[in-house]
C-alpha cells in the first residue's frame, strides 16, 4: 500500500510541481553587465554584449538557481586593440566565464547576498556579493555588484612599459530584468 501511494505521488504530484517551476527570460534591452577597470593612466568600462543567463524559479516563484555564461570576446571596452590584448592575456582562443550560484539569501525587502563559483582562465573561485531582487508587473529585477581580484584566477597583473599598471581589482556591476516563463 505504501509503495502504491509513493508511486502515485511520483506519477501525479511531482510532474505537477515541476510544471509550476519556471525560468526567467531576460529582457536584454533593459539589462546590462558592466566591468569597471582602473589603470595608472585611465579607467574604462567594458560592457558584456552577449551572454546566457539561465535563472530557475522554484514552485513558489522564487529564484532557486542561476548559471551565467559568456565569452570574453563579447566584453567590449570601446577600443578594439584593447579588447584583443585582453583576449591574448586570457590565453587566446575563445576564453569563457561562468558563474554558478550556490546560495541566495534574501530579506523580505529583496536585499540579500549571493554566493557561487566563478570560473575563468581554467580556475574556479568562490565569490560572494550583495544583490537586490525586486518584482514589479510580473518582472524580476536582479541588481548587484562584485569586486573581483583577477590574480585570484591565476592571471598576471597587466603592466605596460614598466610604469603603467591595470589595477588587479575590477568591479562587475549588473542588472538583469526578466519575466517568468513556464519550464518545458
Amino acid at each position: 500500500m505504501k509503495l502504491l501511494r509513493a508511486a502515485l505521488f511520483t506519477l501525479v504530484v511531482l510532474p505537477l510541481a515541476a510544471q509550476a517551476a519556471g525560468t526567467l527570460k531576460i529582457d536584454r534591452s533593459r539589462s546590462f553587465v558592466d566591468v569597471d577597470v582602473k589603470s595608472t593612466v585611465d579607467s574604462f568600462t567594458g560592457r558584456l554584449e552577449n551572454y546566457d543567463a539561465a535563472i530557475g524559479l522554484d514552485e513558489a516563484g522564487k529564484i532557486k538557481t542561476a548559471v551565467f555564461t559568456f565569452k570574453f570576446a563579447d566584453l567590449k571596452t570601446g577600443k578594439a586593440e584593447r579588447d584583443l590584448r585582453m583576449l591574448e592575456w586570457l590565453g587566446g582562443a575563445q576564453p569563457e566565464g561562468r558563474f554558478e550560484m550556490g546560495a541566495l539569501a534574501l530579506a523580505p525587502d529583496g536585499q540579500g547576498h549571493a554566493t557561487g563559483r566563478f570560473t575563468m582562465h581554467g580556475n574556479a573561485q568562490l565569490v560572494e556579493f550583495p544583490v537586490n531582487i525586486t518584482q514589479s508587473d510580473g518582472a524580476f529585477t536582479i541588481a548587484g555588484a562584485a569586486t573581483l581580484r583577477y590574480t585570484d584566477w591565476g592571471l598576471k597583473i597587466i603592466r605596460n612599459f614598466g610604469l603603467l599598471k591595470v589595477d588587479p581589482e575590477v568591479k562587475v556591476r549588473f542588472k538583469l530584468v526578466g519575466a517568468p516563463v513556464e519550464a518545458k
